[in-house]
């Protein structure tokens, strides 16, 4: 195994860390796209319960991405910031990257949650049941679907803040504060 590629060395993330961060991007663009336009659907429309299954199994996969995606972090320690990010910049950073491991948790948790206690099983592609975590009940899973939902747009604020965060270290500050080579396949500024 060459683990060149899949360890960080001073200036990047490897090669694993990277697939995790987009494949798990991809996915939390598709859940949330697909989780938008499924709650617009009738409830009498056939291929909502569909989507739906769709959606909650997904969410379950990227549930278990995010799990190893903690435990891979612990492991292996993420690039230092750059050293001309002001104190601010670099406390800013590591909350906002602290709110969207909570949130890549949070969100599949009470996904998983409301269907609980609206008195389902999360399904794993109509294939495996997975366990039962809550009994059924309706009132907490009305509060468990409200939270869903203001932690998807927690979690979307989050991205865009990290989005606009490595855009204007690449754009507006000195080159050696561009950290988009560290995740992208990209030359650094110079």
């Amino acid at each position: 195994m060459n683990t060149k590629n899949i360890n960080i060395n001073e200036q990047s993330y490897g090669a694993f860390a990277k697939f995790l961060h987009w494949a798990m991007a991809i996915m939390v663009i598709v859940l949330i796209a697909v989780g938008t336009y499924m709650t617009g659907l009738d409830k009498a429309d056939p291929s909502k319960m569909e989507i739906m299954g769709m959606h909650k199994s997904f969410g379950v996969i990227f549930m278990q991405l995010a799990i190893l995606r903690v435990i891979w972090s612990r492991i292996n320690k993420s690039p230092k910031l750059p050293n001309v990010l002001t104190a601010w910049e670099k406390l800013l950073s590591k909350a906002i990257t602290g709110a969207l491991y909570l949130l890549m948790l949070a969100i599949p948790f009470s996904g998983y949650a409301m269907t609980n206690l609206f008195g389902y099983p999360v399904s794993l592609f109509g294939l495996v049941d997975l366990p039962v975590l809550f009994g059924k009940n309706p009132e907490i899973g009305q509060l468990a679907k409200q939270a869903h939902v203001v932690l998807v747009y927690t979690l979307m604020a989050a991205l865009f803040a990290h989005i606009a965060g490595a855009l204007k270290h690449r754009l507006l500050d000195k080159p050696e504060a561009d950290v988009l080579p560290r995740m992208l396949p990209i030359k650094p500024r110079v």
